[in-house]
């Protein structure tokens, strides 16, 4: 056979293999178009094959599993003994802790990315490297408050630690001092432990996390103190310091005296310049004193500004007040000065003054009488008909929180924020809530009556609305006024399903809410200043019903049900709903939003209590259900 002519069957085929080899990763790529190539994990598990939702979901069923699991650690004492610790998370609606969680959303973003980022090259021959030769591991981030972990970490483990001593000096009755001894301690870095915890759940690993006692050395030992009581001026056996104050309520002054025994049990040894020991008041020590003797009396909360619009005037002010806050660090100062001033110049009494400060109000008299609040802007209202007593009453609550607030230029009105806290130290009451697939009560219950309201009248007002959640079900308070659909509700749950929108009208806006008992009906009103833009929205339309499902029914020996007792909660059709807010700007642009909202159907479930275990019987008798913990919301 010609040379020539093998050449060419040689570059024929290397050219045939090339367009095969580009063939097969074209089709490899098509393959997984919408999901993670093969080859790429998280932690131990394999991610490939997996759509964005999926990995999301996955995240999310271990944020699920971290709130309700919470985080174990094992911890080796000072005797050598083990123990196993578990510290439960805060949970909250739709992240796996409120204290720490994993990010689903940037995870799935992460896991997609790999073999679609990079030059050409890597793009077109990763994927199949993956899948072949190496995995590519990718983390999950992490989410943390870390102050508040901390302390989390602190209450659960602080009694595993045996904490180091300074020398100090103490004095007996007659005043005479005493060195109490130094000790070497058992610590936990804490902020170390936070770093391997988040470590740990990068790589999606429930394991127990070890946690490391370090030894710690007293700053101050008892030789120090020996030598520095040799050389130590005498303390002056009469002083009496007189704190005087101004109780908030009063323009009567009245005053405290510390005598030398008050004073001698703030003293505390302590490194001055050039480290330098020398005698000065124990920070915590004062601060406990003046927490409990004056701070109630002198402090006060500002007052807030506030009117009232009637007929489309403002008619009545209330006049701001200056609040009072404790500066506790310059009285604590004031108070150590009196004493070294007394001490060197050998007084028998010096007299000081709290140190108290102005706190502003956030609108003056001034700020809120002329701010060009002339007619309504908008109205939104709800019906809460046939609601039970505390549901009533936790609305009517928010109500008067919400009613007279100001909303400043370019602020972001946040419902949770403006309404709440709601919690029963803030007044809040137990009712309904939707948990899972659970109702049951909850602080707070019945939120989502003003987070609708306020809905409408944003959107009536031609605001935009940057945060809103409709309700998982489908609930009749929230229905359309004019064909009874849903689709125009939004949900408040504390932190994280809140409901938002933005003053852009250049001019304060004032919220005023009313609720009228007889009619069962909210009705929340704007004012502002009219600038040409109009807010509406159409009627929501029902573009699927979706049928309840078979009733579930579950056997439970909890004791909160007799033997063969049943307890059933209704069932709930599911729904896809939208409508269209239509707004038209101050210029003109006219701005159409559609609002999709999905319900989740809920079969009828019912509980019933279980028999008595025979006592022959090797079973407990106990049948254990798990009910998911989704967002909780009304």
């Amino acid at each position: 056979m010609p040379r020539k002519f093998i050449f060419i069957l040689a570059i024929g085929g290397a050219v045939g293999l090339v367009l095969l080899l580009f063939l097969v990763v074209y089709s490899y790529k098509q393959h997984y178009k919408q999901q993670v190539y093969p080859g790429v994990w998280v932690g131990t598990t394999p991610l490939g094959g997996l759509t964005k939702p999926e990995v999301v979901s996955f995240i999310e069923n271990v944020n699920n599993r971290l709130a309700k699991e919470g985080i174990r650690f094992r911890v080796i004492d000072h005797n050598g003994r083990q123990h196993n610790v578990r510290v439960p998370l805060v949970v909250t609606a739709d992240s796996g802790g409120d204290l720490i969680h994993l990010d689903s959303e940037q995870a799935a973003r992460q896991a997609l990315a790999v073999g679609r980022e990079g030059p050409w090259w890597q793009k077109l021959f990763e994927p199949l490297y993956r899948h072949f030769f190496a995995v590519r591991a990718i983390t999950a981030p992490v989410v943390v408050d870390e102050q508040n972990m901390v302390e989390v970490l602190r209450g659960a483990l602080h009694s595993f630690e045996d904490a180091p001593r300074d020398a100090a000096v103490a004095f007996t009755s007659l005043g005479a001092p005493t060195i109490v001894p130094e000790k070497v301690g058992l610590i936990i870095n804490y902020t170390k432990l936070l770093n391997r915890v988040g470590k740990q759940l990068e790589q999606v690993s429930f394991e127990s996390i070890p946690v490391t006692l370090e030894y710690f050395n007293p700053t101050m030992v008892r030789a120090d103190l020996v030598n520095f009581l040799k050389t130590a001026p005498l303390l002056p056996n009469q002083l009496d310091i007189i704190l005087e104050f101004e109780a908030a309520s009063s323009t009567v002054t009245s005053s405290l005296i510390m005598s030398r025994p008050m004073w001698l049990g703030w003293l505390a040894v302590q490194r001055g310049e050039n480290n330098q020991l020398q005698f000065g008041f124990n920070q915590k020590r004062v601060e406990k004193f003046l927490d409990q003797t004056i701070r109630s009396v002198v402090e006060a909360e500002p007052h807030e500004a506030r009117f009232v619009v009637r007929d489309h005037r403002v008619e009545e002010f209330a006049a701001s007040r200056h609040g009072r806050h404790l500066d506790t660090n310059a009285t604590k100062e004031q108070l150590e000065r009196a004493w070294q001033v007394g001490t060197q110049a050998g007084s028998t009494t010096t007299t000081i003054t709290a140190v108290v400060t102005d706190v502003l109000p956030h609108f003056s008299t001034a700020d809120v009488n002329d701010l060009g609040i002339t007619a309504t802007v908008g109205v939104g209202s709800s019906t809460f008909r046939d609601s039970h007593t505390n549901r009533i009453k936790n609305i009517a609550h928010a109500v008067e929180r919400l009613n007279g607030i100001l909303i400043k230029p370019g602020e972001e009105f946040s419902a949770n924020r403006a309404a709440g806290p709601f919690t029963a130290e803030n007044g809040f009451l137990p009712e309904m809530v939707i948990k899972g697939k659970e109702i049951k009560p909850e602080v707070g219950g019945g939120m989502c009556q003003i987070g609708t309201t306020l809905f409408r009248m944003a959107m009536n007002s031609g605001l935009p609305i940057t945060q809103r959640r409709n309700h998982s079900l489908v609930v009749s308070y929230y229905a359309d006024p004019v064909n009874g659909n849903p689709g125009t509700d939004a949900t408040l749950y504390e932190p994280l399903l809140d409901f938002k929108f933005v003053n852009d009208t250049g001019n304060y806006l004032l919220l005023q809410t009313t609720i009228d008992y007889k009619k069962q009906q909210l009705t929340f009103t704007l004012w502002g200043k009219p600038d040409g833009r109009q807010g509406s929205y159409t009627h929501p339309m029902v573009t699927k019903w979706i049928p309840a499902g078979e009733p579930e029914e579950a056997v439970i020996d909890d004791g909160t049900l007799k033997p063969g007792e049943k307890k059933c909660q209704n069932a709930f059709r599911g729904a896809i709903a939208n409508f269209t807010y239509h707004r038209v700007t101050p210029s003109g642009e006219p701005i159409d939003e559609v609002f999709t909202s999905y319900y989740r159907p809920l079969p009828k479930i019912c509980m019933v209590g279980a028999a008595p275990a025979s006592t022959s019987s090797t079973s407990s008798g106990k049948t254990e259900i798990s009910l998911p913990t989704q967002s909780g919301s009304e």
